[in-house]
């Protein structure tokens, strides 16, 4: 009995995806730009302003210059600097590379875990060249409504990660789910 190894024959199904290598590093550049772009304009324009802040809508929306040492919500904040720059910088080191495991293991056809990855690699590394360059992380968005619930305030990168989440959460939790249910359904008629 004669195995027989298969070979690049250069045909599409036959190569790596390497498409997703693209949407990945323009995703980044793409987002992460724009994240730096916001957080520099903050640091030249709200930080110089009365009060560092100027109002978008008022009683629901300002920007506000923050500069944020520690994590969401300003988890380790208040930490030593010896503590809590090699720490963050250590966390955001181990997780780009497990983002990037799990995108050199993405099947062709998994697109929405591709664009979520890519989403939270663009958050990541954007905040991530916060902590290299000032220690902190910059902050200038500043949702609340009236006086009575005050969201944490957040940056472009924060959005774009949050958005990779949930896409992570559709494609691991409720896709799965609902096609369940699909093939249940068709079986069941």
């Amino acid at each position: 009995m004669t195995t027989q190894v298969p070979h690049n024959d250069g045909s599409p199904a036959a190569r790596p995806w390497r498409g997703k290598w693209l949407v990945l590093l323009v995703t980044v550049l793409l987002l992460g730009g724009i994240d730096q772009w916001t957080k520099q304009w903050a640091q030249d324009d709200l930080q110089h302003r009365p009060g560092r802040r100027v109002t978008v809508v008022d009683g629901y929306l300002a920007l506000t210059y923050v500069r944020n040492p520690g994590a969401a919500w300003g988890f380790l904040a208040r930490s030593h600097e010896n503590f809590r720059r090699p720490f963050f910088i250590g966390v955001s080191v181990v997780a780009m590379f497990f983002i990037l495991y799990l995108f050199r293991r993405l099947e062709p056809g998994q697109h929405l875990m591709m664009i979520a990855l890519s989403l939270v690699m663009s958050g990541a590394v954007g905040n991530f060249i916060d902590r290299l360059r000032y220690n902190y992380v910059v902050d200038f968005i500043d949702c609340h409504i009236r006086h009575r619930f005050k969201w944490p305030t957040f940056n472009v990168a924060d959005i774009v990660i949050t958005i990779g989440v949930v896409l992570l959460f559709l494609e691991m939790f409720v896709l799965p789910w609902v096609r369940r249910r699909a093939i249940r359904e068709g079986v069941s008629r």
